[in-house]
């Protein structure tokens, strides 16, 4: 039996965050939830993951899993806030261990599990964990922060901001972490599998984005079988040299090593102190 999936996208970023119910059990997973943030007053509002929350509570479902793709740089993610509400468990892949260990200290954060044990779940490559009746199948992607992941499950792949719909190529590499080169490595792995499998991806500028591996392989503007590794990369580079810095890639990252929960806000001073990016 085929999950049932609800798409909400983030208008102010772009990301999709997905719901998933396995109907034989009515258990569900979240995947990639996002607050909302001002970065110029730095205030955090949960309405849209409240909405997701809500329509949980409305079908009676049974929250299990929120399924981080990565340490994301493009949304605050809402795992933290999800959590609390839900009782559901954050998983985010096992490579997260690394990045904890070199970030945490460059943000001052030292309330951070460098062991990863503010996650629930550090999923490694290829194990495979139960849903109810659905099995999700981690997928480790090398080309992001380590930590970053896919996630097959049933017919469909959750891709994170790494293969996106084919009018949109691929997700940027001029991020923290990023590398083009090991991307496309990634994508490969993605578009290696079944022509069928249904692409979800994490970033979307229309709320049309779900397609095929077969799409992807013939259509892709970055991605499909016509463009080798190098091709991709100047391609990747290019658009990226056109694209507007990372504003929430600070703000983001912070949040994202603390497992999905804000800072609290300090007596004085900005909640979220600049950081050097180029250092991270």
């Amino acid at each position: 039996m085929q999950p049932e999936i609800t798409s909400y996208r983030h208008p102010a970023t772009g990301t999709v965050s997905y719901l998933v119910v396995d109907p034989a059990t009515f258990l569900c997973a979240i995947v990639d939830p996002v607050l909302d943030f001002d970065p110029v007053t730095e205030e955090i509002d949960t309405r849209f993951v409240d909405a997701i929350i809500a329509d949980i509570r409305a079908k009676d479902l049974g929250p299990t899993w929120i399924l981080e793709t990565g340490l994301h740089t493009g949304h605050l993610s809402a795992a933290g806030h999800l959590k609390y509400e839900t009782g559901a468990s954050v998983c985010i892949g096992a490579g997260v261990v690394e990045s904890l260990k070199r970030l945490a200290p460059q943000f001052g954060e030292t309330m951070v599990d460098l062991d990863g044990w503010d996650f629930d779940k550090l999923a490694q490559d290829g194990d495979t964990f139960p849903m109810g009746g659905l099995e999700i199948t981690p997928i480790a992607l090398t080309g992001r922060l380590p930590g970053a992941v896919a996630y097959r499950m049933a017919d469909m792949v959750f891709t994170g901001d790494l293969v996106l719909a084919p009018a949109e190529g691929s997700g940027r590499c001029d991020i923290p972490g990023a590398d083009a080169g090991k991307a496309w490595d990634d994508a490969r792995k993605i578009l290696a599998l079944p022509p069928e499998t249904r692409i979800m991806p994490g970033v979307s500028a229309t709320a049309a984005c779900e397609s095929t591996v077969a799409d992807a392989k013939a259509s892709n503007i970055q991605l499909n079988d016509t463009i080798d590794q190098l091709d991709f990369i100047a391609l990747r580079t290019a658009a990226d040299a056109f694209l507007p810095d990372p504003e929430l890639a600070a703000a983001a990252l912070r949040v994202a090593i603390r497992a999905g929960r804000p800072p609290s806000p300090p007596e004085s001073g900005p909640r979220f102190p600049a950081v050097d990016l180029s250092k991270l």
